[in-house]
């Protein structure tokens, strides 16, 4: 089945708000199988956004909007649905009375306006909103399905969730499950590693191979589909096998991105981190702190930007920083010591570098960054060279912290003797 999601709303266009929603809900869609083809927004333009729909509805199975269904005069999107499919725009009663009785338990005024809210294709079936007041719909014309879902990204994934797949499952059966695997190739070129594999890449199907450039790594993905995790695997082990073989590849589960498989780990073992950041200026700990539930295993991040800072906070010694600089394996390797010891955690993560734009003060390269890793296995010190603008640089020191941070729990098996031990105890 295939899949277009069309973002609507004006101040996408004019770059107002970041368009979280398309992320978000390719990535859900993917999760339970289902295929994104393209990708589309439309400011809110009757006649733009219906032609969008149009075209829209003419190359997919199934098209998704987010937003557009409040009750101002832009908010157009279901009419706009509705004069795509060819189906009268009309008045649903009962949504108007729900509407009344929705603002009025809540004190508010229902105003004529509110009442656009309550108008739909004819023979949608709604959505409800368990979050908002604006019901969401889907509706089926000509073999072609249009969903419209809610703008504020809330609304958004709760009505995905709990209304729009239980309504796509019933309609359409399950879907399978798409997974991914990711490898990281280090210290090579793009154009080297498609050579190497070129052979496997052309002959592609289930699991396909797509190649990107990240911050200092080359990474290969191989994504494959099945009835269910298990199996959509175990179609990509082959694959990855052979790549394997052929480039040195440190290999990890991404699905989402470097901070998810982290936090898997972090959970299902126990442990707790921090961090200590210098050019990432507090970017760890806004990646932890970002994810739902992190407070049970990232205890803070303490951010040194002046020597001084380093010192007093995380016990750098005064001479390191004279003899090395700030910028230095050895500095990297102190505050993530530091940072440990501060927090009490059981893994630590530092950075250190020259975000740019310019060199160091002994001509360091920009975008040169030291990450170092600290836990009961030891510390350990990565050298990295990032390109790009200042702040790509800052977040790709952050994700690859994060990854060094994961790998560190593997190598050393973190955490896995204590899950042992609860395990037998549970069994005692």
């Amino acid at each position: 089945m295939i899949i277009e999601i069309i973002t609507t709303g004006t101040e996408l266009l004019l770059g107002e708000i970041a368009n979280e929603n398309s992320q978000w809900l390719a990535s859900f869609l993917n999760e339970h199988g289902y295929t994104v083809a393209y990708m589309t927004t439309v400011g809110d333009n009757p006649e733009r956004m219906c032609s969008v729909f149009r075209g829209a509805l003419r190359r997919a199975d199934l098209v998704i909007t987010t937003g557009g269904l409040g009750s101002t005069q832009g908010d157009v999107t279901k009419r706009a649905g509705a004069e795509a499919l060819g189906l009268p725009f009309v008045l649903f009663p009962e949504e108007s009375a729900r509407l009344r009785a929705y603002y009025e338990a809540r004190g508010r005024t229902y105003l004529p306006a509110q009442e656009r809210q309550a108008w739909f294709a004819e023979g949608a079936e709604l959505l409800p909103n368990d979050a908002g007041s604006a019901s969401g719909c889907a509706v089926t014309a000509g073999g072609r399905t249009l969903i419209h879902l809610p703008g504020p990204p809330f609304e958004m994934k709760q009505m995905a969730e709990h209304r729009m797949m239980p309504w796509l499952i019933a309609h359409f059966g399950d879907q399978g499950v798409i997974r991914s695997l990711v490898l990281s190739i280090e210290n090579a070129a793009e154009v080297d590693v498609e050579k190497t594999i070129m052979d496997l890449v052309e002959a592609q199907s289930n699991p396909t191979i797509a190649l990107y450039a990240r911050p200092g790594y080359i990474a290969v993905r191989l994504t494959a589909k099945g009835q269910n995790g298990e199996e959509a695997m175990e179609r990509i082990r082959p694959v990855a096998e052979q790549i394997m073989e052929r480039l040195p590849a440190l290999r990890y589960n991404l699905e989402e991105d470097a901070r998810r498989d982290l936090v898997d780990l972090l959970t299902a073992r126990r442990l707790t981190m921090s961090a200590a950041e210098s050019c990432t200026g507090g970017l760890i700990g806004k990646l932890m702190t970002d994810w739902p539930g992190s407070s049970a295993y990232f205890m803070g991040s303490a951010v040194t930007y002046w020597n001084s800072a380093k010192e007093h906070l995380l016990h750098v010694a005064p001479e390191t920083l004279e003899r090395f600089t700030a910028v230095s394996e050895e500095t990297a390797r102190e505050m993530a010591e530091g940072s440990r010891a501060l927090y009490g955690a059981d893994l630590a993560v530092s950075t250190t570098g020259y975000a740019g734009p310019g060199k160091g003060e002994r001509g360091e390269p920009e975008g040169l960054v030291y990450i170092g890793v600290s836990g009961p296995a030891g510390t350990e010190v990565h050298r990295e060279l990032f390109l790009g603008s200042r702040k790509s640089v800052r977040y790709g020191a952050a994700e690859k912290a994060l990854f060094y941070a994961a790998e560190y729990i593997r190598a050393h098996r973190l955490g896995e003797a204590s899950r042992e031990e609860r395990g037998a105890k549970e069994e005692v």
